[in-house]
């Protein structure tokens, strides 16, 4: 860990601890950089180096804690607060092997990237990822990009989500807000206000100087979904955009799970506000009704919300000719034989509907979410 000495020193063999986490670890050995790391017998008031420790772990420690004498604890410096992701995403490998190069890079962008936080997730259909926090799309669309170029992965990255807080006692659900700040030229005053109209947000204040600064607030989750490519397109990108979390506040939501045969898809559910609801199952079930391929039986493809149905499609069946064989019509003019292996073949498919499962290929789900 790089390290700057404010006050007293730091040697092989103490015994320290983070003040803010409260971990206790040893010093293995400190030194310089040179630029290759030359270690030294101690590092004094003033200098920077480095410090090697018997930390396994890298999430016990965080960039800007303080380091302090277990036995002489001093106050903790000023100015460190750790960071709270505020934006949650799943990041798989399209290469099942690359699971353990995915951990490792994320772990080396850990080192220096204290607000991105990670933990191993396990997907039925797309195996074993990450769930990711990030600050925001902008620190998402960084990450992914540095995963991809520094350290040659190919990923899909799931659409963003909020953290909504469920509060269990009272069964009221909470989601962050944010004030946005938008500075725009006049011209376009008019049409980004009615674009905010549509992502429930509430005007606060506008100031009108050389440029208009509107200023709003809105859910978290309405900014992060495709509120700032639709600014940019009403601006013709000529309008810009700042953030700031506020708070969390109350809102109706509950899970949207979409069914495939009546079996639930946990890749597909999350919280949905309720004004929301429709828009979100129609789109998902005409995108699943397009890419899981046709089946021997039908395939029923619903979104459920608050325990009723609210959008439903299905997939058509392949469909055998089962008068036919070897190039030649069975039971020709005999009407009861030919109901007879229809009626039989409808049993067959309704047998193969109870006992199957519906797979979905991993392409569907790198089509759908691929960003």
């Amino acid at each position: 860990a790089f390290v700057r000495i404010f006050d007293g020193e730091l040697k092989k063999g103490d015994r320290v601890q983070l003040a803010n986490s409260g971990v206790e670890f040893t010093i293995m050995e400190v030194g310089y950089f040179n630029p290759d790391l030359i270690p030294n017998k101690r590092l004094n008031q003033g200098e920077i180096g480095y410090v090697v420790t018997n930390l396994k772990d890298i999430h016990q420690v965080a960039v800007g804690d303080t380091i302090v004498d277990v036995k002489n604890m001093g106050k903790p410096l000023a100015g460190y607060k750790k960071v709270k992701p505020m934006v949650f995403a799943s990041i798989f490998s399209t290469q099942t092997s690359d699971y353990l190069n995915l951990k490792k890079a994320l772990e080396k962008l850990y080192l220096n990237d204290s607000a991105l936080d990670f933990s191993s997730i396990n997907s039925q259909a797309l195996g074993a990822g990450f769930r990711v926090g990030f600050l925001g799309l902008l620190h998402a669309d960084v990450v992914r990009e540095r995963l991809e170029r520094e350290f040659n992965l190919n990923l899909v990255l799931m659409p963003p989500k909020v953290d909504y807080r469920e509060l269990s006692k009272s069964g009221i659900v909470e989601e962050p807000w944010v004030k946005v700040t938008i500075l725009t030229p006049n011209k376009y005053l008019g049409n980004l206000m009615q674009l905010l109209q549509n992502y429930r947000s509430r005007f606060i204040t506008m100031d009108n100087k050389n440029q208009i600064i509107l200023i709003y607030e809105m859910p978290l989750s309405e900014m992060i979904s495709d509120f700032f490519d639709n600014l940019k397109s009403v601006s013709s990108g000529f309008a810009s955009l700042d953030w700031q979390f506020l708070d969390y506040r109350q809102v109706k939501a509950d899970r949207l799970i979409i069914l495939l045969n009546h079996e639930p898809v946990e890749e597909f559910s999350e919280m949905v506000v309720e004004q929301r609801a429709y828009e979100k199952a129609n789109f998902l079930t005409s995108q699943l009704k397009d890419l899981i391929p046709r089946q021997q039986y039908e395939v029923k493809i619903q979104a459920q919300y608050k325990g009723k149905i609210i959008a439903s499609t299905r997939i058509a069946p392949f469909r055998k000719d089962v008068l036919i064989k070897s190039g030649k019509v069975i039971g020709t003019g005999d009407v009861g034989r030919k109901r007879k292996l229809l009626e039989k073949q409808k049993e067959g498919k309704k047998k193969m509907k109870m006992v199957g499962k519906v797979e979905i290929p991993k392409e569907a789900f790198f089509k759908l979410f691929k960003r």
